[in-house]
Parts: structure tokens; C-alpha cells; sequence
């Protein structure tokens, strides 16, 4: 019985520490963001603050009196609930490595996915590029892509690989880029908005014409080793 006993702690604290090691650095979220929203009840955009203490996360949107609180379950997600002045709910969202972008989705209590959204962290201002090469995240559809997206930039025009994927497009403004895609699955649009700390972005992509809805949502990182 007593080695029985032992046993069983010492499964107890492994189980424990690998818990731990898989939540043992999430990235810093804390500071002023901006949010775009969308969803079933239409889109909008807004500033939160949000501050971090260890694996847990607090945060509001002064404009409307919303509130979060949320855990990072790993290093990239956070489990989080919602609650304001139009109810209650839940959020699941994925930060990126460097805790300078994330993106989700949201719902009410006991229900579906009611919408989606990306966010940038409020930073000092850096001369914006596209060129140079990403680590992307991107997901929707009927499958996900992870893996480098190298771009070369001529004034606004922005060319960019990702695999067999060629993307074509042009600063529309000066932190979001505007695309089409080809590729031997297909063709359509990529939208992506840069962070003013010009390390990353986050994006959405769509099949056929620029006037087709997002299919998937797309996060996107400096590779600054090439």
C-alpha cells in the first residue's frame, strides 16, 4: 500500500509539472489594443485595455462597458468569459509569440460562435513593410496552413510566396494590404493589417472576388532570422 501511495504522488507531480511546462511562458498581453469585431451583430472597432498577472488576464472596453477575464490554458490560448451591458459569454483566444497580436472567437453563454475578431497591441509607431518573411498561422476553410510567407515589396505593390500560394497586392493604406491569391486549389482575396510595431499582422482570406464574405482569419510574425 505504501508503494502503491508513492506511486501515485509521483504521477501526481509529473502530471503537474507538465502542466506547467506547457504554460510556463505565455506572452505578455497587458497594455492598450485595438480590437475589429464582427460577427452576427454587425462589425465594429474598439479599444480595450487589458493586464496581465501570470496565466491570468483581466481586462474592459471603457466605450461599452464590457468586461473580460480569461486563463492562458498554453503559451498561444486564452479561455476567457465576456460580460456587459448586452449579457454574458464566452472567448477563446490565440496570441501570437511576441504578445503583439491575437485573434478569436466569442458567443454568449450555452451558445455557438456568434462572431470573430483580431486584435493589435497599441505600440510605439515603426516604419511599416511587407518584405521580408512571416511565421503564418492561418485557418478556415477546409484545412489550416502554418509555414513562411516571404514578400518583397516595390513602393505600395506587395509580392508574396507562401508554398505554392502567389499573392499580388498593394498598401491601401499604410498599415493594410489588399491581394488576390492563386494557387493550384484555387484563387481568391487576402487582406492583411500590420501592427504598428511592424513584427506582425493579422489578416483575413476569402475565395473568388474581393466581394465574397472571409472564409478564415489569418496571424502572421517576423520570422527576424530569415
Amino acid at each position: 500500500m505504501k508503494r502503491l501511495a508513492i506511486s501515485i504522488a509521483c504521477g501526481v507531480a509529473l502530471m503537474a509539472a507538465a502542466i506547467t511546462a506547457a504554460i510556463a511562458s505565455p506572452p505578455n498581453v497587458t497594455g492598450t489594443w485595438s480590437v475589429q469585431q464582427s460577427g452576427l451583430n454587425g462589425t465594429t472597432t474598439s479599444t480595450i485595455t487589458l493586464t496581465q498577472s501570470g496565466n491570468g488576464v483581466v481586462g474592459n472596453n471603457a466605450s461599452n462597458g464590457n468586461g473580460f477575464t480569461g486563463t492562458f490554458v498554453n503559451d498561444t490560448q486564452i479561455n476567457g468569459k465576456w460580460h456587459g451591458p448586452g449579457g454574458a459569454g464566452w472567448l477563446t483566444v490565440y496570441v501570437s509569440a511576441n504578445g503583439h497580436s491575437f485573434n478569436g472567437t466569442w458567443g454568449y453563454n450555452g451558445r455557438a460562435a456568434n462572431g470573430s475578431f483580431t486584435a493589435n497591441k497599441v505600440l510605439p509607431p515603426s516604419p511599416i513593410t511587407a518584405a521580408g518573411t512571416w511565421n503564418v498561422t492561418g485557418a478556415g476553410g477546409p484545412g489550416g496552413f502554418i509555414g513562411k510567407m516571404r514578400c518583397t515589396q516595390s513602393g505600395p505593390s506587395v509580392v508574396c510566396h507562401a508554398g505554392a500560394i502567389l499573392m499580388n497586392g498593394k498598401f491601401r493604406t499604410k498599415d493594410k494590404v489588399r491581394a488576390t491569391w492563386t494557387g493550384p486549389n484555387g484563387s481568391g482575396w487576402f487582406a492583411f493589417w500590420f501592427n504598428d510595431d511592424n513584427n506582425s499582422f493579422n489578416g483575413t482570406w476569402g475565395n473568388g472576388k474581393d466581394t465574397t464574405p472571409p472564409v478564415g482569419r489569418v496571424v502572421g510574425q517576423r520570422s527576424l532570422g530569415g
